[in-house]
This record gives structure tokens, sequence and C-alpha cells, in this order.
């Protein structure tokens, strides 16, 4: 099957959540056989590697600089920055130039903001698979609730406002043949928002099994509890600082010699500042399995932020205890509390932490139900299955 893939940014390095998600399932089509043309605007020079390393899994790569232009600011008046930024003329020129000479059977979308690019083009009757990798607008009216300066409330409630006009429009626009998302909730939401129900579909993102040991770590010198994400993205900034400052405090009372790593990079300079001799911000790591490997518990203490965490079943993965808020498993299967337990005040998630702390307690169940949803083989077969009941030509 060949496969006309559109997604947000170059999505190696794999170095955060989102590029995690849209890489595996590509590498899991590719491994499967399928072809796939990749198109994507970047940013910097720093994605020059990644750029080069996607062509040994795709059939072509076709990267845009993504520019601070006139035209895109003047664009910026109509749609989103994120939107207009995107919406790239060579880009839609070259899009065009392979379904004309390519027998592409799909095009498969990561995220609202690119269907601005098959705006105006002859898809010639291809199917379009749309993939809501959160609610987007959604993300942002929670990002304005949680500012406290007043611009930046401003800026994103106001953006968040022309987000959900965009994507009613473009979305009806395009008619995808099938929307994807990665949370029950956020399919259950968009149905009601934008109706189609017999063309949503549930693919969750994984996580990759490892079945190394029992996944409880025995510290000599202390108890570790880890947290790890992209260190500059607000509800990252946010769950840390709310851990660092009301929870963390509360645990150490209880255990005087428990540690907090922080892991993720481009940590912003408040997170900086919550070093101390108990907090220690690591930064970006080459692999974060040593981190995993010695923690005793990995918390998720997110209060805003849509989609489902890889966080989490990268946690659950490594058989790691874990305590979440009830954001951080929202949309999965863990989210009524029976096998990961959940708090969402401070009080009762220190309280949580203390007790898997000392209970050593495992993770059995969450793991088993990891292993039947949430590996990416697991992903891959749903999402194989869903491009040949609409490919063209599969």
């Amino acid at each position: 099957m060949r496969i006309l893939w559109m997604t947000l940014e170059c999505i190696l390095p794999a170095n955060t959540g989102g590029r995690i998600g849209v890489f595996k399932r590509l590498e899991q089509m590719t491994n499967r056989g399928h072809e796939v043309y990749l198109f994507f605007p970047y940013d910097s020079d720093i994605d020059e590697q990644g750029i080069q390393l996607l062509k040994k899994y795709c059939k072509q790569v076709h990267p845009y600089r993504r520019k601070k232009t006139i035209p895109v600011l003047f664009n910026s008046l109509r749609y989103p920055y994120t939107v207009a930024s995107r919406n790239i003329p060579n880009m839609k020129r070259d899009i065009q130039k392979c379904l004309d000479e390519e027998k592409i059977d799909i095009i498969n979308v990561d995220f609202p903001h690119m269907l601005i690019d098959l705006v105006g083009l002859d898809l010639k009757g291809t199917p379009v698979i749309l993939n809501e990798h959160n609610v987007e607008w959604k993300f942002y009216c929670q990002i304005s609730e949680s500012a406290t300066n007043k611009i930046k409330k401003f800026a994103y409630r106001f953006d968040a406002g022309r987000l959900k006009k965009y994507e009613e429009h473009i979305v009806k626009c395009i008619n995808p043949s099938f929307v994807t998302f990665v949370s029950t909730d956020d399919k259950e939401y968009y149905s009601k928002w934008m109706g189609f129900k017999d063309k949503l579909e549930l693919i969750p993102v994984g996580a990759d099994s490892r079945k190394k040991d029992d996944g409880i770590n025995k510290n000599q010198d202390g108890k570790i509890i880890l947290f790890v994400g992209k260190m500059s993205a607000e509800p990252n900034i946010d769950a840390v600082t709310w851990f660092s400052k009301e929870v963390f405090p509360n645990i150490k009372k209880e255990m005087l010699d428990v540690k907090f790593y922080i892991v993720g990079r481009d940590p912003s300079d408040a997170i900086k500042k919550l070093a101390s001799d108990s907090i220690t911000v690591i930064g970006g790591v080459e692999s974060v399995e040593e981190y995993y490997t010695h923690a005793d518990l990995v918390v998720l203490p997110l209060r805003y932020g849509g989609g489902v965490k890889i966080k989490l079943l990268e946690a659950i993965s490594y058989k790691k205890p874990i305590v979440s808020t009830s954001i951080g498993v929202e949309g999965t299967l863990y989210k009524d509390g029976k096998t990961i337990p959940v708090a969402d005040d401070e009080i009762k998630f220190s309280n949580l932490c203390v007790e898997m702390l000392n209970s050593g307690r495992g993770i059995d169940d969450a793991y088993c139900i990891f292993e039947r949803n949430y590996t990416w083989s697991s992903v891959g077969d749903k999402y194989e299955n869903l491009f040949k009941k609409v490919g063209t030509n599969g």
C-alpha cells in the first residue's frame, strides 16, 4: 500500500510524546512492507539529521522549512499561526505532483493543522485519514485557564476560538473517510462536537514491550521518584512545579531520604530553579532506560493536557509503580483507578506516593492490560486494518 503521510514536524529524533506517537506508527507500517511518502514542515537546522534518518524508513521524504515571512504573518490574520505557518505553497505543489505521479492509496494526516495543505488540490478520490492526537483547541483553553500571565491567558484563549472555527471548517471541507483518536474521552467529545459517529476510530498510542524484571527497584541509598517529559511543555511545567512545591514536601516529612528526578529536554528556567539537594533536574538524555531502571516510583502529576500520555504507557512498560492524577490516565483503560492509583489533591497524592514507596507493590494487573492493548505491535495491527479497510488499492 502506498501512503502519502503528512505530519506536523520532523519526527526524528523521537524525543517527545507527539513525535514518538507518529514515528512508531510510521515504523509499524513500513516494517509491514507499506511505502510511505512523507511530507512535513520543520523549524531549524537541528532537524537535518532527523530528516536524513527518515529516508531509511520512507520511499520519499519531503521536508519544508517553516518560515516567518510576511505572507505567513498576513495569513495569521485569517488562521492561527500554528496553521498559517504550515500553509506552504511548495508543499501543496509537491503533494499534488505525488498524487498525479504515484498510485497513492491513502492520504494519512497527523493533526488538523496539516489539512490546510490539501485545500484546492485534486485528491483523485483518494481517501483521507485524519489522526487527532488530542482536541487541540480544548488544550489551548486549558493552558489559558492555568496561565497566570494575563497576556498569555488572552492569547491562548483567542487562538483556541480561532482553532475551533478552523477545525470545524477544514474537516467539513476535506471530509476525511475516518478520524482516529488516541483517547476514548476525546473520541466521545468529538462525536458530540463534530458528528459523523460512524467515521471515528479509536487507535491508541503505545510503548515498547519490555520483560526484563518485575520493575521493583532495590535502591540502597534512598528512594527515587521520577518524572519524564518534555520540560518546555506547559502541562509538564505545571505538573512538576505543583508536585515539587505542594506534594513532595509532604512525602519528605515521611521519608527523609527520598529524591525526585526530573528528566526531559529543554527544561525552562522555572524548572531549573526547582533544583535542590533532593530535587535533581536532569535535562535531555539519549535514553531514559537508565532512569526508569533506577526509579522506585513514577509520578504523573498532570493537571491539564489532552490525549493519552505516552509517559504513562512507557512507565507501565518498565513495570514501574505509578501514581497519577486523573488527567494522567485520562482516555485510557486505567482511568477507573483500579490498577493505577489516582489522586487529584496534594494530600491524597502524597499519601499514595508514600504508600507505594513503602509497600513495594508491583503493577502486574496494569501490565497485563498494557500487553493486550498498548504495545506498538497491537497498535500497528489496528492501524493497518483501518488502512486496508479504506485504501483504494489495498
